[in-house]
């Protein structure tokens, strides 16, 4: 559908968009923006650019059009993690229901959708009637209906010269134009059109590239026989293709691993099922009653090594968790030693940006590619009815034999035998086995140099708007606010990457690692700090001193207050004096005002906190002119740039994740549902 229709330009009136009731709207050329209006457009409606997409509508209070392009119908709202082509109604998320608000600022969002607002009409029956609270499970498919419902409550809540229009096509080039960018996209089909799109600011939001595709695949690849993406449009339907006693092997043991076994499991399988990995690492299950809490760690010692090499690292690591595990008692089989290895992991994370830093780029990819496995399955554990599916059936029961097998071993080749119905494994440890079906889930491919992706090709080879990430080799090189850094080190302006192409940066930059580059929370914060980044970029287009504040100034409210003061004509001590008033005022008036301002619940409440600020700033400014002896122009200056560097670290405090890190009693009651009175 689209929604908030503008009036259409000539160009536009020349193919008029038609919409079908219940899909997304398919358009023709689109031009250029009309008269007096930008346009942002995001090539991706999965999480990330779904939630991007409505923290813009959210925000924007200038006329502006934005347009959400997805490729796959399935993926809409949902992406391959939560769309409908992708999951079925026994996939859950891997976190608790209290913890997947769209709205960092608002963690009890999701409860009071579920509970209060969602329509639960094509919900199975065991969900119709079910209350979730702070640590239920969601299944996934709960989650795309929260995402599309809060996009179209954004729409009917954004501000009246603000347009979502909602497109289906492959976008296959960007390229520069007139000091903005042509995004050109094809209908699906091979008798589509080819499109192209006029816009001020791109935000991609691609997703994942294609699966790995292993060399020991090639004589199979074309099989029947060999799931090579289960998490493809139509994936579910070969699940459902699978007989009932066949044997499957898996390869790979992360969590698309766990999904994969439910998917079989779903489909009525009841055959045996071997999950390979080089390492033979699963994915532990949480304690019951599990609580997430967030460590401190000492700075392990072999850090302080002048040179770090690969083995003095190995050895480091080892050695330093060893201690904490003795240091903390953790006993094998305990409830703290299923956590044990994931709360490390994340203690470790400003260590983790170190030693990226330090050491060597090769050595950085070959420990990553290296420990892969080892790092994905103990960063996190799964959650009982994730992790349950797999371990029960490793275990089996009186009258249910064990189904599930976890081999550690290499594969060599896998060839089709029998008359293709069935392929023989060949490893390189252990004997040849046969099975029936092959379930691809090494992951998905993290190289944009050779990524195979039209779009991405181009970006990288073509125009060089964009570079493989330096360290880690896995994404893309972006700056803070997600901006493509181009071949040649600088920022790409306009152009930006929220979503799975940021994960080395996440490495690089914030020290996460496996599924944490890309887990909702991270995204969360991509996506509402790149659309505020864009939205102050298009309000600020003719403004170079807004564009030129250095980056990570905003972090702390002192650096920001000595920026601004560092550059006007001010002596001391008048100077110091004028620090102080700006930090003063900053840290009492406009950082209050600023987090109320991006925690509004509506555009209603928006308005208002958006009126007292900048009132406030214009009071501001007339006293700072007044005490300093400053020009009308030098006073607006200053302001302006308080409060940008302001909102700007009342954003990054509100994505700042140990806030909610903790399961406390004031996180608790915030999230807590408390049915309303009658229901």
């Amino acid at each position: 559908m689209e929604t908030h229709a503008p009036a259409k330009s000539p160009n536009d009136m020349a193919m008029q968009d038609t919409a079908v009731p219940g899909t997304a709207v398919r358009h023709g050329t689109a031009g250029t923006p009309h008269d007096g209006v930008r346009r942002v457009t995001v090539v991706g409606a999965g999480f990330s650019g779904t939630l991007t997409a409505i923290r813009l509508l959210h925000f924007a209070d200038q006329p502006l059009e934005i347009c959400l392009i997805e490729r796959e119908e399935g993926y809409r709202y949902g992406g391959i993690a939560f769309g409908r082509a992708s999951t079925n109604w026994e996939h859950m998320l891997n976190i608790q229901a209290g913890r997947i608000t769209l709205r960092r600022e608002r963690p009890e969002d999701f409860l009071e959708w579920a509970n209060e607002e969602a329509d639960r009409s094509d919900w199975p029956r065991k969900w119709q009637y079910h209350t979730f609270g702070l640590a239920c499970v969601v299944p996934r498919r709960i989650f795309r209906q929260y995402l599309a419902e809060r996009l179209h409550g954004a729409v009917a809540d954004a501000h009246a010269d603000v347009t979502l229009r909602e497109l289906t096509g492959e976008v296959f080039d960007v390229r520069g134009r007139d000091g903005g960018y042509v995004v050109t996209y094809a209908d699906a089909g091979p008798q589509g059109g080819v499109h192209e799109l006029a816009s001020d600011q791109v935000i991609l939001a691609t997703g994942h590239l294609s699966p790995v595709q292993a060399p020991f695949y090639h004589r199979v690849k074309d099989s029947d026989r060999f799931i090579a993406d289960p998490y493809a449009p139509g994936a579910q339907e070969r699940f459902r293709a699978v007989g009932p006693e066949e044997t499957v092997l898996v390869t790979g043991s992360a969590l698309s691993a766990f999904d994969a076994v439910i998917s079989l499991v779903d489909a009525g399988h009841k055959g045996r099922i071997l999950i390979c990995s080089r390492g033979g690492h699963l994915h532990g299950t949480y304690p019951v009653d599990h609580e997430h809490d967030i460590w401190q760690a000492r700075r392990p010692p072999f850090l302080d090594a002048e040179r770090l090499t690969p083995e003095v690292v190995v050895e480091g690591i080892r050695a330093e968790y060893a201690h904490l595990r003795e240091e903390h008692g953790v006993e094998p089989g305990s409830a703290l030693d299923a956590v044990f290895p994931e709360r490390v992991m994340k203690a470790w994370e400003p260590y983790v940006v170190e030693l990226v830093s330090r050491m060597d780029a090769r050595d950085v990819r070959m420990l990553l590619d290296r420990y892969k496995s080892l790092i994905v399955t103990h960063r996190t554990s799964t959650v009982r009815e994730i992790g349950g599916v797999v371990r029960s059936r490793m275990r089996g029961f009186h009258g249910a034999p064990k189904r599930v097998d976890v081999l550690s071993a290499r594969i060599q080749e896998m060839r089709p035998v029998e008359d293709g119905t069935r392929i023989r494994v060949v490893f390189a440890d252990q004997p040849d086995v046969v099975v029936d079906r092959v379930v691809n889930c090494l992951g998905n491919n993290t190289d944009y140099e050779h990524s195979g992706h039209p779009l991405w090709h181009g970006l990288v080879h073509g125009h060089g708007y964009a570079q493989p990430q330096t360290r880690t080799h896995r994404g893309i090189e972006v700056g803070p606010h997600g901006q493509l850094i181009a071949a040649d080190g600088t920022i790409v302006p306009g152009l930006f990457g929220v979503g799975p192409m940021r994960q080395g940066d996440e490495t690089t930059r914030r020290g996460r690692l496996g599924a944490f580059v890309f887990s909702i929370g991270t995204l969360r914060n991509q996506c509402f700090d790149t659309a505020m980044e864009v939205l102050r970029r298009l309000g600020s287009a003719s403004d170079e001193e807004q564009m030129d504040i250095p980056d990570g100034v905003h972090h702390c409210l002192i650096r920001s207050s000595d920026w601004i003061a560092a550059d006007l004509p001010v002596e001391e001590p008048q100077a110091a004096r004028l620090r102080e008033r700006l930090l003063s005022y900053a840290r009492r008036t406009a950082y209050p005002n600023a987090v109320n301002y991006l925690q509004a619940q509506d555009r209603t409440e928006r308005r208002k906190y958006r009126g007292i600020l900048d009132d406030d700033l214009t009071d501001f400014g007339a006293a700072l002119a007044r005490e300093f002896d400053l020009t009308a122009q030098q006073a607006r200056r200053t302001v302006s740039l308080l409060a940008t560097l302001v909102e700007k670290h009342a954003v990054h405090s509100l994505c700042d994740i140990t806030k909610l890190a903790g399961w406390d009693s004031g996180y608790a009651e915030q999230v807590k549902y408390a049915p309303k009175k009658g229901a």
